[in-house]
């Protein structure tokens, strides 16, 4: 005679699979707003590092071919040009577009959630002389001087970043301009100074 064991069948029961639902359900709707705040904050970084890096390629290049180039914001997204003033005689403010463009990046190819705003307004345009230097440093109005970048969105999330393209001669030392940087303008980091790399 042949013994069969009547082994359950092991598995889930319904009441348990909705509870572990019901579990990751939860989790998830309390992790949300804290990934959508690193999503925002990723988009804010990398679009500012994407425009001060454009800055120092432009100030590199001056260098290296001992004349003006400029660097031109091409939209509020963060997409810019650098190209080299092939007549600075002509090309006194850096506005002028010409055909020798030295590098572009358009920013919706990598992030479109982020977006940069320019002080003075008005101004898309900064040149360097072929020391690498700002052209007109501390001249205000004329140049891009301030880029804050911050997120699309209204709803508060996302730190905002400032890059500080060329500022007024410091008060303290009127011959040197703290120049090229990215800062956080935070007002309450307003007591901080350089060289502390988060003052502005």
């Amino acid at each position: 005679m042949l013994v069969v064991s009547a082994a359950r069948a092991r598995g889930f029961t319904l009441i348990e699979l909705m509870a572990s639902i019901a579990i990751l359900g939860l989790l998830l709707l309390l992790g949300m707003p804290s990934f959508i705040t690193y999503l925002r904050n990723t988009e804010i970084r990398s679009t500012s590092e994407s425009i001060i890096n454009g800055l120092r390629t432009a100030s590199a290049e001056a260098t290296r071919r001992n004349t003006r180039v400029a660097f031109t914001l091409t939209d509020a997204n963060g997409s810019w040009l650098i190209r080299a003033i092939s007549d600075p005689a002509v090309d006194i403010d850096c506005t002028g577009f010409a055909a020798d463009v030295i590098q572009r990046f358009v920013a919706s190819e990598t992030h479109a959630g982020a977006k940069a705003t320019v002080t003075p307004g008005g101004k898309a345009s900064v040149c360097f002389t072929g020391l690498g230097r700002v052209w007109k440093q501390g001249t205000p109005g004329d140049h891009i001087q301030i880029i804050d970048v911050a997120t699309i969105n209204t709803g508060g999330e996302g730190r905002p970043l400032r890059i500080i393209v060329d500022d007024a001669a410091a008060a303290a030392d009127p011959a040197k301009p703290r120049g090229l940087r990215m800062c956080d303008p935070d007002p309450a980091l307003a007591a901080l100074t350089p060289p502390d790399p988060r003052a502005c």
